[in-house]
């Protein structure tokens, strides 16, 4: 019950930080998606279930605040978290490169989510314009993110399990 509470803080705080905070550190035109790393970072820890609610619940929280389809973010959220819990049992989570790269190539195949069901479904086939101005940076800048959020998220996370353990005993 605590981890559930803990999580749906973690998700409010990350989307205040992303809609708030981080729209006045915006670098070529893009913000981080830390909701995105957030979803990396707990499907890397606890697997494929924590990574699906997760991504369904911080989806959910964009599609209500900034969507305009309710669903289409949580189920972008929740392919992610889901197909990144598979990393819970293969890779060692003392490892810092593989979640960076799996936040990397998760916040491309967001981007190009997004491009293929808001963007060219709407008839806007620019996507040489979109990959290199938006999809480009915004990857960069969400990796670079990471690095920062990705040892916090671990924090939080070593924290839980070891008040965990506690409680087993």
């Amino acid at each position: 019950m605590v981890r559930c509470i803990a999580v749906l803080l973690e998700i409010l705080i990350c989307y205040l930080l992303q809609s708030s905070v981080f729209p006045w550190f915006e670098l070529a035109g893009v913000v981080p998606d830390i909701l995105l790393i957030l979803v990396v970072s707990t499907a890397f820890f606890r697997g494929q279930n924590a990574g699906l609610l997760t991504g369904f619940l911080a989806g959910l929280l964009m599609d209500f605040c900034v969507g305009e389809v309710v669903g289409l973010f949580a189920v972008f959220y929740m392919v992610i978290g889901y197909f990144n819990g598979y990393a819970f049992k293969i890779f060692d989570r003392t490892d810092y490169l593989m979640p960076l790269g799996m936040v990397a190539v998760s916040e491309l195949v967001y981007s190009l989510l997004y491009y293929i069901f808001l963007l060219m479904l709407r008839g806007k086939f620019n996507f040489g314009y979109y990959f290199t101005h938006i999809t480009i940076p915004r990857v960069i800048y969400t990796a670079f993110a990471a690095i920062l959020f990705y040892k916090l998220f671990l924090l939080v996370h070593l924290m839980f399990l070891h008040f965990e353990n506690k409680e087993k005993k």
